[in-house]
């Protein structure tokens, strides 16, 4: 993770405070500039709003370059131009530059909870790899069926409760749903296939003595 990571608990510290301070706050993305407003003169929230500025242009440009490039070179011309020049590829990326950041701030301004719903989908879903890693590193019956079954289920589950609103489900996040169940699902299908496996495996042996008693 890059370095900068280390600063993200300050801020829940900003948000614990505005909550304290700033009980009434209807637009919680204005908490920190609201506590900034009401606590130093005027020109330090301009100093402070152009840092906020900077800071999320760096990592939003790092991601728009890095999914216009995805998007020329593993999905259009393998897709739809195979024939396509290096110089071209280059040419559809910057052109999807733009593409992707007028969508973004578009979403920015008429919908930015879609942009928030996008975001927290995307880790609930990178967070259905920790079983199959988990139990692959400490149990020898994990199965490739298991995980793969597992990833599955637990993406299936996380997408339908984040995407149909019910994400706190009963209370409990949504990601912790979907990854207590795919722990269940991989360490039970895990379970029925290893034990299949290890019974073909132990037959196999005797099928092979018997044939050669036959033979001799």
């Amino acid at each position: 993770m890059p370095l900068y990571s280390i600063t993200m608990p300050l801020m829940f510290c900003v948000g614990l405070t505005a909550i304290l301070v700033l009980p009434g706050l209807s637009n919680g993305d204005l908490s920190l500039l609201t506590l900034v407003r009401k606590t130093f003169p005027a020109w330090f929230l301009g100093a402070v709003g152009g840092a906020g500025a900077l800071t999320a242009m760096v990592p939003a440009a790092i991601q728009i370059l890095t999914a216009a490039t995805l998007f020329a070179k593993n999905v259009y011309r393998p897709i739809f131009a195979p024939g396509m020049s290096d110089h071209q590829v280059a040419r559809l990326a910057k052109t999807m530059v733009l593409f992707i950041t007028a969508t973004a701030l578009g979403f920015a301004i008429y919908s930015s909870t879609t942009l928030v719903s996008l975001l927290l989908l995307g880790y609930d879903g990178v967070t259905q790899f920790f079983p199959g890693v988990v139990l692959g590193l400490y149990s020898r019956r994990v199965t490739k069926l298991g995980v793969l079954t597992g990833l599955i289920v637990g993406i299936t589950v996380v997408s339908c409760l984040v995407l149909s609103h019910r994400d706190p489900f009963f209370g409990l996040n949504a990601g912790l749903v979907a990854l207590a169940l795919n722990f269940a699902v991989t360490a039970a299908v895990s379970f029925l296939t290893s034990a299949q496996t290890s019974s073909s495996d132990q037959s196999l042996p005797a099928a092979a003595i018997a044939g050669s008693g036959h033979i001799g």
